[in-house]
């Protein structure tokens, strides 16, 4: 019966309410006299009362009172639409290829039209789509759009094309949109940061596609996401949500967002002429802001508004320092120095870690260097080859007292005690060719004035220079026979610049040939 069930719950009601002929109910719900009266033979055929059948659903209905409309097309052999499906999925298939192979199996089948409506239908069942509601502050959705932005190059620059960079709040669908040269890691990360100080904080999760600076490989148990990604969001305390492969559904909001910006934005600019990228984001960030603004479909709010009101305030604070985009060494060997080396220069870790493997970041500025994600040390970033950074609390107790000998250290001391003393420390530590054994020199004579006291290790050095004496044995003679003393006492006697006369004194006479 072509009767819908709303029209025959309609007359089965005035057939049982209101008992009247079948043209009277016909003049009332516009259905021909003669449905009415084949319906009303139904209805008394079933035994069914107005109770009975009042609350019974579509199905139920038709199935009770017989009126369920079966077409011819619907009473022929119809295939198995799973196994369509699959023949479908042949390279160079058709449905009418498909239909004509299985008709001539069921002669009596279903004609091609009633079997592309058919399998139309069949897939439309199988594709089940489930609205996502997004909480505020909870998803932020990234992606690159497929269609570039050609610029121009300046003064024989040649032509480039930029990536167009796009992320979408779950919650209220604003958009951000940026431009960057390539889809690298480098490229992503400073998106990534950017997007996040444009929306002023930081979502629960950021869902992305599987390219290959979010995502390096998929295995069967685990999927390898890039560490600089992780850092990058770790940074931002926040965590990636990578889609599965082909599922663009799970990706959802950033598609949309991908569609918006180039019918939105790339189209207004397919005339446009860039002739740097600068220039182009300028007009991407006008455009952006337009975008942000405007009224959305069937509602009053902006994407602006529904932000604020919305995912602002569920936003995560941003970090007080940007993320700065770093590079990672990983094994790398400690040597027995406690150092490790990197482009030709050498930091120090705790002197309990060498021989042990570490891991380096390596920023613009700064090396840090991590043992089982525990993080050693961080030394400024060298760049002159054979540099040292080395720390005092990296070494041990006797490497220490040894640092405290270098020759810049030792200089500095025997500056602050008198120039005498430089003059006698410069000597041994600059001005002669064996650093080594001056550097012994120059602490044995500091562990004298330890041992001596300043004013007589003074009163030593005095009277070796007045002696032109630097030989470290001598000096070591010198206080150890108190000749500094000596000499100082001699100064010191009413005789000391009278001659005694005995028979040893020959004169110049002698030595001149006289006698």
């Amino acid at each position: 019966m072509r009767i819908p069930v709303t029209q025959q719950r309609e007359i089965a009601r005035l057939h049982f309410h209101q008992p009247q002929s079948a043209r009277s109910i016909s003049r009332i719900t516009g259905i021909c006299a003669n449905s009415v009266g084949e319906l009303r033979k139904r209805i008394q055929a079933s035994g069914k009362n107005w109770q009975d059948i009042v609350d019974l659903d579509d199905d139920q209905w038709e199935l009770a009172l017989g009126t369920k409309n079966r077409s011819v097309a619907q009473r022929k052999v119809s295939p198995d639409w799973t196994w369509v499906h699959e023949q479908m999925q042949l390279e160079d298939a058709t449905r009418e290829q498909i239909w004509q192979e299985w008709r001539e199996e069921h002669p009596d089948g279903i004609g091609q039209s009633q079997f592309n409506e058919g399998y139309r239908k069949w897939l439309g069942q199988q594709r089940v789509v489930m609205r996502q509601i997004y909480r505020p502050g909870d998803r932020m959705f990234t992606d690159f759009a497929g269609r570039k932005v050609v610029i121009q190059g300046c003064s024989g620059e040649p032509v480039r094309e930029a990536n167009l960079f796009v992320a979408v709040m779950g919650c209220s669908s604003r958009t951000y949109l940026e431009l960057v040269w390539q889809q690298t890691t480098a490229c992503w990360l400073a998106a990534q940061a950017n997007a996040f100080e444009y929306f002023g904080g930081v979502p629960n999760w950021v869902v992305s596609d599987n390219l290959k600076a979010a995502v390096l490989r998929r295995e069967k148990d685990r999927i390898v996401l890039n560490p600089q990604y992780l850092e990058c969001l770790k940074h931002y305390g926040t965590a990636p949500m990578p889609t599965k492969q082909r599922s663009p559904r799970q990706n959802a909001k950033a598609e949309a967002g991908v569609k918006l910006a180039q019918r939105w934005v790339l189209f207004r600019l397919r005339d446009r002429v860039f002739f740097s990228l600068d220039e182009a984001n300028a007009e991407i960030r006008r455009l952006n802001e337009l975008l942000n603004d405007r009224k959305l479909t069937k509602s009053e709010d902006t994407r602006r508004s529904r932000f604020l009101a919305l995912d602002a305030p569920a936003l995560r604070p941003l970090p007080s320092t940007r993320y700065e985009l770093s590079e990672w060494r990983h094994s790398v060997r400690v040597g027995d120095d406690y150092l490790i080396e990197h482009g030709k220069c050498y930091y120090s870790v705790p002197w309990q870690h060498r021989g042990d493997v570490v891991d380096l970041r390596i920023t613009s500025t700064s090396l840090e260097i991590f043992r089982r994600n525990k993080r050693l040390a961080t030394h400024t970033l060298l760049t002159e080859p054979g540099d040292i950074s080395r720390y005092e609390e990296h070494m041990p107790v006797a490497h220490r007292r040894v640092q405290e000998g270098e020759p810049h250290a030792l200089l500095n001391w025997a500056k602050a005690k008198d120039p005498v003393i430089e003059q006698l420390f410069t000597h041994h530590l600059i001005e002669r060719h064996d650093l080594t054994n001056g550097l012994k020199a120059a602490r044995k004579l500091r562990t004298w004035a330890l041992e001596y006291g300043d004013e007589r290790f003074l009163a030593a050095c005095r009277y070796a220079q007045s002696c032109n004496i630097t030989a470290i044995r001598s000096i070591e003679s010198i206080l150890k026979k108190k000749a500094d003393l000596m000499a100082q006492q001699a100064d010191a006697s009413p005789h000391s610049g009278v001659r005694e006369a005995h028979e040893n004194n020959r004169g110049a006479a002698y030595f001149g040939g006289e006698a």
